[in-house]
């Protein structure tokens, strides 16, 4: 009995009640479901025409297709949905009516950040039969489903954190969103763009200068892309050596993605938790603190 009343969060059963009955929402899955599908099924038909005959190479290019666009809507969707739901609170004026409560700082936001993200995750399931007709003329393994889908969990989770931060650190909801759309923006581009100069960069000094590169310097540019979020998803597909050539890292992009966005997650949530204790010492401080009493 005591671990489930640990466990209960109100907050989130609250927000999840107010979620799911508003008309919003149902018109948010509608618009999704015609996106994803409208533009999935035109593709489709490009690729494959009216002909009879399927061939599995086309159905793995139309899988990841499918798989890079319901990517790019999970990172469209989601800083909208989490980057104000502190900030919201605070513009209707009933944050400081929650933190009188019983309820702590942790329960808070964990329950504002899972409860918005929950709707996001019910979004990505309801696609779920679009994959269905993909995976219905083979050419997909199961497990590259459960992965693809995995890889949208944590995106969701890491992306929703840093919503969540930013709606505790701004007053504003449009502030919250902007800076957490310029994060992703330019997180996405710069490594990218980073991992393309640096390895110019080691070429250009191999040619002129006859550098010759250590295993960590060689494999910067690789690790770079491999925090790509559109690469990582295509290493599920044997496809990263497309943008990297032949990859110096030693693990799989997948997986260096996966440990670093979960890390986000956990970092981008405690401090958040920090944030939002009606009485807290900042972090600089109590390290000048500390500092001073040794």
């Amino acid at each position: 009995m005591n671990i489930s009343r640990h466990l209960r969060n109100p907050v989130l059963l609250n927000e999840l009640k107010v979620r799911m009955r508003s008309n919003r929402s149902a018109w948010m899955l509608m618009i999704y479901l015609l996106i994803l599908g409208g533009i999935a099924l035109l593709f489709m038909y490009m690729l494959l025409g009216w002909g009879s005959r399927f061939d599995p190479d086309n159905v793995r290019i139309i899988f990841m297709f499918l798989s890079v666009l319901q990517l790019g809507l999970v990172c469209f969707f989601t800083p909208g949905l989490t980057a104000g739901v502190i900030s919201g609170d605070r513009e209707r004026q009933t944050l400081s009516v929650l933190l009188t409560t019983n309820i702590t700082p942790t329960k808070l936001i964990l329950g504002k950040w899972l409860s918005s993200l929950a709707f996001m995750i019910f979004l990505v399931l309801s696609s779920m039969p679009l994959y269905g007709i993909v995976f219905l003329y083979g050419g997909i393994a199961p497990l590259q489903i459960l992965q693809v889908f995995a890889f949208y969990l944590i995106t969701m989770l890491g992306l929703g954190s840093i919503g969540v931060l930013f709606s505790t650190v701004f007053r504003r909801t449009g502030i919250a969103t902007v800076a957490t759309y310029a994060v992703l923006f330019i997180y996405t581009a710069g490594t990218a763009f980073f991992s393309f100069v640096l390895n110019r960069f080691i070429e250009h000094q191999q040619q002129v200068a006859h550098y010759t590169p250590s295993k960590l310097v060689e494999a910067l540019p690789d690790l770079l892309m491999g925090l790509n979020p559109i690469v990582a998803i295509l290493d599920i597909f044997q496809v990263m050596r497309f943008f990297t050539g032949n990859s110096t890292l030693p693990i799989r992009a997948y997986w260096l993605y996966f440990l670093v966005f979960a890390l986000i997650t956990v970092l981008a949530l405690a401090y958040a938790i920090h944030l939002i204790k009606p009485v807290r010492t900042p972090i600089f401080k109590k390290a000048g603190k500390a500092a001073s009493s040794e």
